[in-house]
């Protein structure tokens, strides 16, 4: 048995986060919680004379006076103007032909000079034509039948001047067959490594009484994943995530790192003394043919997480790749033994803390669980019930809400809070604001969370995205 513990959820993505939809419309396909983003702290830049001239040009420009944005594009605006983005406090416009002459028409306009120019030309593409290239690619990548090039390609993105695709194998051959499969264009970057990378790195089996276990004595060539069992033999709490990598020998003996999909959510786990947690790594065999061999599989620990004596620890745990079916088939699956009667009393303190009536919990052995399949089925409710403010879509604005609420005792959904809103500077934010404490008010009971096996009240915290439909 394992203790799970959800400590919070960050999806990095290659081009990173944003709020604003102009400025970055990433895509990565790991899972349907990817744009969920928990506990990060944004990097806070003065951007309020940018929205003030952003603010008058939407009254004159825009299709609604009262919605921020969106004017780009309008019959009322100039057709000069084909995008604007944020680079970092400075307010950029791009701008097709004389600059000169769009500088002054804007400035009037919005009397303010609190902006920028970009000029749109040959091979500086502008928000709009990079938003076309998107949605084409878009199109093309949900009816592409090439699972080979589908798996490789684990993110794509929309920067301020291109397109940026990330493969996890960067190959000559997969930039071919994106171009004839996908879309040849050069707007369109390519990142991702081109051969393995050299890896030596080592860690440990075994310390502390914690160790990693691959869970089978050998795997086939052709698996697309491989199991692993980190056992927890110590005195202490260990937390853990969903990080890991591989490293393989290669045929002069070189250690190399296995390419894997390096975009990720990181659920945090906590495993007592006495338990086990399994873990699944992907081998990703479509995109880098697995040969017979030597392989490695590293995950990262902590210990007394949270406090300043934290130490953290790589595991390693070594195991086999094989292209003999009757190997395969004789695989020894590994044995956990059952706990003995009072396993874990050396290491779980007798006396242990009670639990009081009202208190509300950060954190719990067992954390609240939305019905029907956790986290992936939160997002999935979310997105299925979002209502999107009329007023966003009119001015295509895009962002996420991130919501606390308490689970109670019987797993009612109750004092939900914003912590985070889209921009509390646009008046529009209410909006986003509203819609995201509606879907709150009709989430189902959740599963409780429960302490020493008694239901209590925990905090949990998640976002509400709103992503522009697309047409």
């Amino acid at each position: 048995m394992k203790t799970k513990i959800l400590v919070g959820v960050l999806f990095c993505s290659f081009m990173g986060c944003a709020n604003k939809a102009p400025k970055s419309n990433v895509t990565s396909k790991s899972d349907p919680t990817d744009e969920a983003v928990y506990f990060v702290e944004d990097t806070v830049v003065d951007q309020s004379a940018g929205l003030q001239v952003i603010e008058a040009l939407s009254r004159v420009y825009g299709n609604d006076p009262n919605s921020i944005g969106g004017f780009i594009g309008s019959p009322r605006c100039p057709s000069f103007l084909e995008g604007m983005f944020f680079d970092g406090s400075t307010l950029v416009f791009q701008v097709r032909g004389d600059t000169a002459h769009a500088r002054r028409i804007l400035e009037s306009t919005a009397s303010s000079k609190a902006f920028r120019l970009e000029q749109v030309s040959e091979g500086n593409y502008s928000q709009q034509q990079l938003k076309s290239i998107l949605d084409e690619l878009r199109r093309k990548y949900d009816s592409l039948t090439d699972t080979n090039l589908k798996t490789n390609m684990c993110g794509w993105g929309m920067g301020l001047r291109y397109i940026t695709v990330r493969f996890i194998l960067n190959t000559p051959e997969a930039r071919q067959a994106f171009r004839e499969k996908l879309l040849n264009s050069p707007a369109i970057r390519f990142e991702g490594p081109e051969q393995p990378i050299i890896d030596e790195r080592i860690g440990t089996t075994d310390t502390l009484g914690i160790s990693l276990h691959p869970e089978y004595s050998v795997y086939s060539t052709e698996a697309s994943t491989a199991s692993f069992v980190l056992l927890n033999q110590g005195n202490k709490n260990i937390m853990c995530g969903e990080h890991y990598f591989i490293t393989y020998e290669d045929e002069n003996g070189t250690w190399r790192e296995l390419p894997i999909n390096d975009a990720a959510i990181d659920i945090g786990y906590m495993v007592s003394p006495g338990r086990h947690k399994l873990f699944t790594a992907n081998l990703y065999p479509k995109v880098h043919p697995n040969k017979p061999g030597r392989y490695r599989f590293f995950y990262e620990v902590m210990l007394n997480a949270g406090t300043a004596s934290r130490r953290d620890i790589l595991m390693m745990s070594e195991f086999r790749l094989t292209d003999n079916k009757q190997e395969v088939e004789r695989a020894i699956k590994m044995k956990i033994s059952k706990e003995p009667e009072g396993y874990g009393i050396r290491y779980i303190p007798v006396q242990e803390e009670s639990i009081k009536e009202n208190t509300v919990y950060e954190v719990v052995e067992e954390m609240p669980e939305f019905p029907g399949g956790g986290l992936p089925k939160l997002m999935e409710f979310i997105q299925q019930n979002v209502r999107y403010p009329q007023s966003a879509l009119q001015s295509r604005l895009e962002g996420r809400v991130i919501v606390q609420v308490v689970i109670d005792k019987d797993g009612s959904v109750i004092q939900p809070k914003i912590l985070r809103s889209i921009n509390p500077v646009l008046s529009i934010d209410n909006a986003f604001c509203e819609e995201a404490l509606r879907i709150v008010s009709i989430m189902p009971k959740w599963k409780p969370g429960s302490q020493h096996e008694i239901p209590v009240k925990v905090k949990f915290t998640f976002p509400v995205r709103f992503t522009l439909p697309t047409d």
